[in-house]
């Protein structure tokens, strides 16, 4: 396992990197690269079933790119991942007014959320991945209280990729932060993703209005286009669950004895590479890419567009801070927040 350094240019003044960590694993060949801007999945490149190697992020070329684009390719998104109704909400009696950006709303941590912070970044010791790490101040977007946040991207023998994330507060706080890459199993500049074969470990779902708030209903997906529990295509019922596709939070199930609850596994049948994520947390936003523009530029001289990429994004509910019965964000200073994602890569056929 090696991790290289390389410069991917400057933001404000100040240089930003990129690392490469690459693995020979049970797999193959599996690697990826992580810039310092956002924390961000720039690339994941693993061998597909026919041992062709596919990177499988959709993503840019460029830092300015990452600086101007509006699609949180790769990011951590944060402190609060999706959205807050109004910016407005109440934590440990203390009323907060967050920025908003979209519309009223606030939406993945504000306009300079995490996904557009420099993070400090060290390779792990040894030489399978990457930590980052960032304090956001008392009072950024809003939010109260000096946060030290930690993420870590790892690549284990068999070729899974771990995503870890930790973090402390001074003051009570809302954390609440999500890894918002997009996938396309079949390459990022692949057909779109509609054929992919999908299974969502959720029986619930949370509907949301037309703002993509939720309305507080913890719904049943049976007899719904939201019912991924028997696997099925991905754009089966796509544009019956809303004129954009998927953009909604589902309700998985209890966490296993390590700590993990079962949340999708994702098949592309083109080239039989798959994957299986796990998670610690109690809701994944699984989101369809139809907010993309059509033909809108992306790495290596690719053409992205609805439905180009899927991204799976484990959290708390949108909105929680709101709606008491939601599991809540709150991160106390005797307390420390501990968020992971496992994603096992498998071939078949």
């Amino acid at each position: 396992m090696t991790v290289t350094h390389s410069d991917f240019g400057t933001h404000d003044g100040r240089p930003v990197g990129l690392w490469t960590v690459t693995a020979q694993t049970a797999l193959g060949q599996v690697a990826f690269c992580v810039t310092d801007f956002g924390a961000t999945l720039q690339r994941v490149t693993l061998p597909d079933a026919r041992g062709n190697p596919t990177d499988i992020a959709l993503g840019y070329d460029t830092l300015a790119e990452y600086a101007t684009g509006g699609s949180y390719f790769g990011a951590i998104a944060g402190r609060y991942a999706n959205r807050i109704r109004g910016g407005h909400c109440t934590v440990a009696g203390a009323e907060l007014h967050l920025t908003p950006n979209e519309g009223a709303n606030h939406l993945h941590g504000g306009p300079e959320g995490f996904h557009r912070q420099i993070w400090d970044a060290t390779p792990l010791p040894d030489g399978d991945g990457v930590a980052l790490h960032l304090i956001s101040p008392d009072g950024d977007m809003g939010y109260p209280g000096t946060l030290s946040l930690s993420v870590t991207y790892r690549i284990t023998d068999t070729g899974a990729l771990h995503v870890e994330m930790t973090g402390t507060t001074d003051r009570p706080t809302l954390c609440n932060p999500a890894q918002h890459s997009l996938w396309n199993l079949g390459g990022h500049a692949g057909a779109p993703v509609t054929d992919h074969i999908a299974h969502l470990s959720a029986g619930f779902y949370t509907p949301v209005d037309a703002g993509l708030i939720p309305t507080g209903e913890v719904a049943s997906v049976l007899d719904t286009p939201f019912d991924f529990r028997a696997a099925k295509p991905i754009g089966r019922d796509l544009m019956a669950a809303s004129d954009i596709g998927y953009d909604h939070n589902f309700v998985l199930g209890l966490p296993g004895a390590d700590g993990l609850r079962d949340c999708a596994r994702v098949l592309c049948p083109a080239n039989g590479l798959g994957v299986v994520l796990r998670t610690t947390e109690p809701g994944v936003q699984f989101y369809t890419g139809g907010h993309m523009g059509a033909d809108s530029p992306g790495k290596d001289g690719a053409r992205y567009g609805p439905f180009s990429g899927f991204a799976l994004e484990t959290q708390k509910f949108p909105d929680s801070p709101n709606l008491a019965h939601f599991p809540q964000a709150t991160l106390m200073p005797d307390a420390r927040y501990h968020h992971r994602m496992t994603f096992d890569f498998f071939h078949e056929g």
